[in-house]
């Protein structure tokens, strides 16, 4: 055998051994998809009952934002009602000067945003798995055509089609996952925005000592 066909039959022996871990992790893609999916609908009907009737801008006409606590803080969205307790932990900490706010906000931004990973990474990497499982066992098919082994090579073909829908069935679900988690990400992140200018404007008005001016 030349240098050659050592090296082909070196490669198909790679390929036919990364068989396992491959279907072996389109499987914990399929379990990551459905733990997802749960997941966001308990969101989803979390966000609906936490905005159900919540106007932002009426809310924060009822009054000033710093030492807020009580019923009216309640009343807010968990992640923005988050972002004030932290905003008033950094305030008793005397840590809001000199960008500090600001900090704290890209902080609160970068954590939200990370809750987009998983569904990102299962966009991408579901599709791939699904046609490394469709190429490796097609490679054996190949292999049992050129021995006249029909029923293997039916076999083999077989799991490589089913690895492809697998792989991109949970593309599919990630995206729209992904869809709708962006979605409310631009929300939440408009919103932390907005509050952190009101808190701004406050924290300007409080250091000079003069009231801040009432909507």
């Amino acid at each position: 055998m030349n240098f050659l066909g050592i090296l082909e039959n070196g490669l198909f022996a790679l390929a036919q051994v990364l068989r396992l871990p491959v279907i072996a992790m389109l499987w914990v893609a399929v379990g990551t998809v459905f733990f997802m999916t749960g997941a966001c609908v308990m969101d989803c009907l979390a966000r609906r009952r936490e905005y159900d009737g919540f106007d932002l801008s009426a809310w924060l006409d009822a009054g000033p934002l710093l030492g807020i606590d009580g019923a009216r803080l309640e009343a807010l969205p968990t992640p923005l009602r988050g972002m004030l307790r932290d905003v008033e932990t950094e305030r008793k900490r005397l840590g809001l000067a000199d960008g500090g706010l600001e900090h704290l906000v890209l902080e609160r931004e970068e954590r939200v945003r990370r809750t987009l990973n998983r569904s990102r990474l299962l966009v991408r990497v579901g599709p791939s798995l699904g046609l490394l499982g469709t190429l490796i066992p097609m490679g054996a098919a190949l292999a049992s055509l050129t021995a006249g082994n029909l029923e293997a090579m039916a076999g083999q073909m077989v799991v490589a089609f089913t690895t492809t829908i697998v792989g991109l069935a949970t593309g599919t679900v990630a995206y729209v996952i992904q869809s709708v988690r962006q979605r409310w990400v631009s929300e939440t992140v408009r919103e932390q925005r907005f509050l952190a200018e009101r808190l701004a404007a406050e924290l300007t008005h409080d250091a000079r000592g003069t009231p801040a001016p009432e909507d």
